[in-house]
């Protein structure tokens, strides 16, 4: 399923610019907030580059946007000693680092001469780099242990033989924002995992939230 997935995703990336008229690239950065299923939500950033892609034989405005990014997606999870006698407070948190590729296709709503509102949707899959998941615990005497579980998320394994976390991600995203003067773009965004995000609970989808500026040349 991964495989058939991200060779499709590269297919249409290698195919849109043979139904393209009008190729530009620009370079892109924003902060995101990170608000997985049974997670608590914690916000990051990232930077990159994209490309647009102005369609042959359409009406005027529609275009296809991808982009690569590089991006922290940092998230905690807190719990209560709840009777153990062994500590008052337990907390994990994780800043691991993501290579994202989402492929868009969207529409350009004209709103004044130098200014028009963007609207784009689509796939993307994304890539696990490195990461570390460090805890902060709070003992019955309320002094603090900090230390680091795993150096790296996507390769550790826990007791069971289970991945930490995820390498790979995927699953759909919008997009909407302003451009102003063909040069400079203001997005805000929304990005929902399809597969599992962290092993210690099943049923936890990536979400996040993203606000980002772009530098079209």
């Amino acid at each position: 399923m991964k495989k058939t997935i991200i060779f499709t995703l590269l297919s249409l990336a290698l195919c849109l610019p043979i139904a393209a008229q009008d190729v530009r690239f620009g370079a892109l950065a924003g902060v995101n907030v990170h608000t997985a299923n049974y997670l608590d939500a914690k916000m990051g950033f990232g930077i990159g580059a994209k490309a647009e892609l102005g369609f042959k034989n359409l009406t005027e405005g529609w275009y296809a946007d991808a982009s690569l990014q590089f991006e922290s997606h940092p998230w905690q999870v807190k719990f209560d000693g709840l009777g153990t006698n062994l500590y008052k407070t337990f907390t994990e948190h994780a800043s691991p680092w993501y290579l994202m590729l989402p492929i868009h296709v969207g529409y350009k709503f004209p709103v004044s001469q130098n200014v028009k509102l963007l609207v784009n949707g689509g796939p993307y899959v994304g890539m696990g780099l490195f990461g570390k998941l460090k805890y902060e615990m709070v003992k019955l005497d309320d002094k603090t242990e900090e230390g680091t579980t795993y150096d790296n998320v996507f390769t550790a394994k826990d007791g069971f033989g289970n991945k930490i976390q995820n390498r790979f991600a995927w699953g759909a995203g919008v997009r909407v924002g302003l451009e102003v003067k063909d040069k400079y773009q203001f997005i805000l965004g929304y990005d929902r995992g399809f597969n599992q995000f962290y092993s210690n609970f099943g049923n936890s989808r990536m979400g996040l939230y993203s606000l980002s500026f772009a530098y079209m040349f």
